[in-house]
């Protein structure tokens, strides 16, 4: 199976100048841990749940002041709708994120593909017991980052 597959397409991304708020709404009605940042054309970077527990919620910060360019994790993890799925597993493991934003030819944003998505198509396979028993392990062991160009904390 490949990317393509699985992947969950029409995503609305969120302006960088968008306040936290308002990116936390959109993700509360869309019923998602993430939203893509940027535009139909280029995208900047993702917004998760963990990023605004972590870098506004702990600093006591205000959603309706801050903007999502502030909090979102800059540094992206991309794949094609093309890739087969086995090596999104991979990516995954590897940069210990649970969500990949999926460019099209033109390098435009056209979905996301999920630790979920892939682990729902065979949620008895061992490789999805291997993939989950190493993220949760690595992610504990793993210490907050800090940094404001920083790889995506994907829950």
């Amino acid at each position: 199976m490949r990317v393509e597959d699985v992947m969950s397409r029409g995503l609305d991304p969120v302006s960088p100048t968008a306040t936290v708020q308002a990116a936390a709404l959109q993700m509360a009605e869309d019923d998602v841990g993430a939203v893509l940042v940027g535009s139909g054309e280029r995208l900047e970077g993702i917004l998760t749940d963990r990023d605004i527990i972590l870098r506004l919620v702990v600093e006591g910060r205000s959603p309706a002041e801050v903007s999502v360019r502030e909090v979102m994790s800059s540094t992206l993890f991309t794949c094609r709708p093309e890739d087969p799925l086995e090596l999104v597993f991979d990516q995954m493991l590897e940069r210990q994120v649970r969500r990949i934003p999926v460019l099209g030819p033109d390098d435009k944003p056209v979905g996301i593909v999920t630790l979920r998505d892939l682990v729902r198509l065979a949620p008895d396979s061992p490789r999805s017991a291997e993939m989950l028993r190493a993220y949760a392990g690595a992610r504990r062991a793993e210490p907050a980052a800090e940094a404001p160009d920083r790889p995506a904390d994907e829950d």
